[in-house]
């Protein structure tokens, strides 16, 4: 028969790992930190976007001090507003304008040059401009008409402005069914150059849509 203290010692000896209910104890502790922890991060799952701290106008440069970040739920979303993380570019413009308080669009921002560029509407044949695309980055050649020959005959091309963008491809165009006539597809071109477009198209002038060095775009004429 054992003695009083060695049932005593049996009693206050330190619980083994071996010892099941222990391993549950600790199995759910942990379970409940890592619960807690991802609650908290989902809690938090949140994008740091710019919003303007006033009203941007087109072609205002925008600094620190007309932005300020907010941290929002935005999703699949995120990618279409300005991101916070990086800062601020210096030379940074407003494309378009945006309201006190508004989430700014990643596309209401960009470059002194893309502030400048205006957009300009061209008619182009419409079997030439299927190929287009938007994006495409093209050289712009006219032939204009000849004012010293009978009927409409046009002078040998020259290049009027070089590296223009697509900004729209007619509908059609883009479809099947590329119709008849002339349609317009609009070009993004510095706005130094937006008269001699424009006074091109009114002297109706052919105009040809040529791919840049480097493009895969189409042409259009």
């Amino acid at each position: 028969m054992s003695s009083p203290s060695a049932a005593q010692a049996t009693r206050l000896r330190r619980p083994s790992w071996r010892d099941a209910r222990l391993l549950v104890g600790v199995l759910l502790v942990l379970l409940s930190v890592l619960t807690g922890a991802w609650v908290i991060a989902a809690a938090d799952d949140t994008t740091g976007v710019y919003a303007a701290t006033g009203p941007l106008l087109p072609g205002q440069e925008v600094r620190e001090s007309d932005v300020t970040v907010v941290s929002v739920h935005l999703d699949e979303t995120a990618a279409a507003y300005t991101d916070a993380s990086g800062g601020l570019r210096p030379g940074t413009y407003a494309l378009r304008a945006v309201a006190e308080g508004e989430l700014i669009p990643a596309a209401a921002l960009g470059s002194a040059r893309e502030a400048q560029d205006k957009t300009v509407a061209v008619p182009l044949d419409p079997a030439a401009s299927a190929s287009l695309k938007v994006g495409a980055i093209v050289d712009v050649w006219v032939s204009r008409r000849d004012p010293d020959q009978a009927g409409v005959r046009y002078l040998d091309p020259e290049l009027l402005l070089e590296r223009a963008v697509v900004a729209e491809v007619p509908r059609a165009a883009r479809g099947l069914d590329v119709g008849v006539g002339r349609a317009p597809v609009s070009l993004v071109v510095p706005a130094s150059e937006v008269s001699a477009v424009i006074s091109s198209v009114d002297q109706e002038a052919r105009i040809t849509l040529v791919p840049a060095p480097g493009q895969g775009g189409g042409e259009g004429s």
